[in-house]
């Protein structure tokens, strides 16, 4: 079995895919989105905050810190 990535750039040419696949000669697999596009995609999603600083995260991390030895 041979493995090729193909970019369709005619919809008459995902017709003939489909036609292939309907008589069982190739199966066609989608292809899941690299780790770069994904955390891209994640990053544009967050709100972009300028309010909290580095050293703001790490007092909050140290308090969580000191509940959990605590108790």
């Amino acid at each position: 079995m041979e493995t090729l990535i193909i970019e369709i750039q005619n919809p008459k040419a995902r017709r003939l895919i489909d036609d292939l696949v309907d008589l069982g000669l190739i199966s066609v697999k989608p292809s899941k989105p690299s780790w770069a596009e994904r955390w891209k995609d994640l990053s544009n999603s967050l709100p972009t905050s300028t309010d909290i600083s580095e050293q703001d995260i790490l007092d909050e991390i140290a308090q969580v810190r000191e509940k959990r030895q605590a108790s």
